[in-house]
């Protein structure tokens, strides 16, 4: 009898070994996706089956924002948060409000008299999405990640970058900043925010590698282990000192223009993948 128990035994101790211990690998719970798009902004969170998009880079970047949502079979965005106004963060807003149900605009609240503000105004209007301009800061969550959109401060900047909404999001033990165009007195304003993580996986990089002096600031405090620019090919704008603080703070550097950056994460374990050009 005690031979047949042991024999039962092995034989179960194989099967776990063959089939994983009966244990699925943990589901990721967020999906998040920097589209290689240059020089400009546009970011897919897929929170389960859910979707919010974070800026929406130059309008000649529509075709492959659509395709890239349609292979996820996007039929609703909840929130398209824009940054702020610049043209390589809002070029395809006006086409994204008018191809998908959108739940919510989240923006700063101010304006600009430039073609791709007011083709999103008209697409608002015209598809009656509701949209809102941040005066206060603006907490939401979907499939249990949490979002949390930190709004200026002041009411004028003399830099638009510095309207810059800064967004965290939060998967469990996972943490990710898009800092927008964010420059020094909007960095300066989100060190003071109660909702500064201490402890980052992963930063977007404000301004596209630009630096300032209180990026050095926010790095001893959120202590980033990745950073993702959105750069074109020159990386205009990824200075030297940028550079050299990433270094410091041994943080790694993923760049756009080398192609689309993952991200995904199951709530303990964040992992970042990209597909190079020469893979695509």
């Amino acid at each position: 009898m005690r031979v047949r128990w042991l024999f039962l035994l092995l034989m179960l101790c194989l099967t776990a070994a063959l089939f994983g211990c009966g244990k699925e690998e943990s589901p990721d719970l967020l999906r998040m996706t920097f589209l290689d798009t240059g020089k400009s902004d546009c970011i897919v969170v897929e929170a389960g089956e859910r979707v919010v998009v974070n800026d929406a880079a130059d309008e000649d970047d529509q075709e492959m924002i659509c395709a890239f949502l349609d292979s996820l079979q996007t039929q609703r965005i909840e929130y398209l948060i824009l940054s702020h106004f610049d043209k390589d963060h809002i070029g395809s807003a006006a086409k994204l409000l008018r191809r998908y149900e959108v739940g919510c605009v989240l923006m700063p609240d101010y304006q600009e008299d430039s073609e791709p503000y007011l083709a999103l105004m008209e697409a608002l209007q015209e598809t009656g999405t509701e949209s809102r301009r941040l005066r206060e800061n603006y907490q939401f969550s979907l499939e249990g990640i949490e979002f949390y959109v930190d709004a200026p401060r002041e009411v004028s900047y003399e830099n638009d970058n510095n309207y810059s909404l800064i967004t965290r999001v939060t998967c469990n033990r996972s943490e990710i900043l898009l800092m927008g165009d964010a420059q020094k007195q909007r960095t300066e304003e989100f060190l003071e925010s109660s909702h500064l993580p201490q402890n980052c996986d992963l930063i977007k990089m404000p301004h596209h590698g630009d630096y300032n002096k209180r990026l050095r600031d926010l790095f001893v405090k959120v202590r980033p282990r990745y950073a993702v620019f959105t750069a074109g090919a020159e990386r205009s704008r990824v200075e030297e000192e940028t550079l050299t603080l990433l270094e410091a703070c041994r943080c790694g550097a993923y760049y756009t223009d080398e192609g689309t950056v993952t991200v995904t994460s199951d709530g303990v374990n964040l992992q970042v993948d990209q597909v190079t050009v020469s893979e695509n």
